[in-house]
């Protein structure tokens, strides 16, 4: 595979996550969102089984705990995701969510005991301003539940990032992804069984969605991403992936009938921003993480 055709690969990756947005949006119109998370995950799960099966059985022992943990803690990441999206439009909790990289700073700068570089306090404070931005109402800052709950999902992902940017180097990417799925899907079609009423879709459009989630926004992306951070490196990546929440942003719009005001434009430009400056040279305390950056990230951070 060339360059080029690595990079539309991973665009398309990147692209098939950002519609996971609007996939749950429908789809949760028709079904109540644990019992959506289990359905995702279970059959996103059940296909990577099919299609990766010997090297799943070959190399599952040592990628089980990290694979449980991840799982764990990315149920509940997508459970305020899915609550976000009940509440407030897909394009403001996709901007939201990608402040996860702020969390991932400060909790690394805390666990080492070392104050970030300047770069990371510039890329905190535009984080910081494009939150007060995009939850500017009226004549003030004021934050909604939705925004509460779509802040604390990128802490989920943020925690999510850091356990396995310690386990990634030590497992098979395919196991990790598998065994993390098959966990969300059980913990989500539990917790639906307890806390849900269930009510299975009708509408071939829902099931359309729902699909899109299992095989697009979650075995796709996984997979292509990998195969394509062979060939393209971690900062032109990292370029790739800011792209997501204003993909999500233009779904939103075309699909959902969205819109932002101008504050929250501006407040969507300063997070992209933040995404962006990450990705320059010299952007240095985060080399732990490398190893899984370089190979499927949600996130993609340079440590050159």
């Amino acid at each position: 595979m060339g360059t080029r055709q690595a990079e539309i690969l991973l665009f398309a990756a990147i692209a098939a996550r950002s519609a996971s947005y609007l996939f749950s949006k429908i789809s949760m119109d028709a079904m109540p969102p644990m019992e959506l998370l289990g359905i995702r995950f279970l059959l996103a799960a059940l296909v990577l089984g099919i299609l990766f099966y010997r090297r799943i059985l070959r190399t599952a022992k040592e990628a089980l705990k990290p694979g449980i943990l991840a799982g764990i803690v990315m149920v509940l990441g997508v459970a305020c995701e899915l609550a976000g999206l009940s509440l407030i439009d897909s394009s403001t909790v996709a901007f939201l969510e990608n402040t996860a990289v702020l969390w991932v700073l400060l909790i690394s700068s805390l666990c080492r005991w070392k104050l970030p570089g300047m770069k990371a306090i510039s890329a905190m404070i535009l984080v910081l301003a494009g939150i007060s931005f995009l939850t500017m109402k009226g004549s003030g800052l004021s934050f909604s539940a939705g925004e509460i709950i779509s802040l604390g999902s990128s802490l989920f992902y943020a925690l999510w990032i850091l356990l396995l940017g310690k386990y990634a180097d030590k497992t098979d990417p395919v196991s990790l992804g598998f065994l993390q799925m098959l966990t969300m899907g059980i913990l989500g079609l539990g917790a639906s069984l307890f806390l849900e009423k269930q009510a299975l879709p009708e509408e071939p459009s829902v099931w359309a969605a729902i699909l899109g989630l299992a095989l697009l926004c979650s075995v796709f992306s996984v997979t292509a991403q990998s195969e394509a951070q062979k060939w393209v490196s971690s900062e032109k990546a990292g370029f790739f992936s800011a792209a997501s929440p204003m993909l999500a942003s233009l779904l939103g719009w075309i699909f959902l009938g969205e819109s932002m005001t101008s504050l929250q434009i501006l407040g969507a430009g300063f997070i992209t921003a933040s995404l962006l400056l990450l990705q320059l040279k010299g952007f240095g305390n985060m080399k732990f993480l490398l190893p899984y950056f370089r190979t499927h990230g949600k996130y993609r951070l340079s440590a050159e």
